[in-house]
């Protein structure tokens, strides 16, 4: 991954997790992601504060990852993953009355998914 589109990933993660108080798997992932960023700026920088100034942490995460591979790794690991699970949980729903779902990559069952041959009379 591009080192530019890592860092605005990473800081985009971020500024949604920092604003998400809900716990489930979307959450868990930006959390890791923000807990890593935390962690590695400790006593340098105050990641939180990404929400007035997204730049700043992205700067930081650029000049982070220019000079530590291991770095940039562990960061595309954790983006890669949190957008593996943004991908995983899309569901919209399309009617007014709840009939139609879209449920992308679901690994189980849909209430009204799997319809196959029924009669009704």
């Amino acid at each position: 991954m591009d080192l530019s589109v890592l860092a605005l990933q990473a800081v985009n993660i971020v500024l949604y997790t920092i604003d998400k108080v809900t716990d489930g798997a979307l959450e868990k992932a930006g959390a890791d992601v923000l807990e890593f960023l935390k962690a590695r700026f400790q006593d340098r920088l105050q990641v939180e504060k990404a929400k007035e100034e997204p730049k700043l942490l992205e700067a930081a995460i650029v000049s982070e990852a220019e000079l530590d591979k291991k770095f940039q790794e562990e960061l595309e690991k954790l983006v890669t993953r949190y957008q593996q699970t943004q991908n995983n949980f899309n569901i919209s729903q399309n009617t007014e009355s709840g009939v139609n779902l879209n449920v992308n990559n679901n690994p189980g069952t849909v209430i009204g998914q799997q319809i196959g041959q029924q009669f009704f009379r």
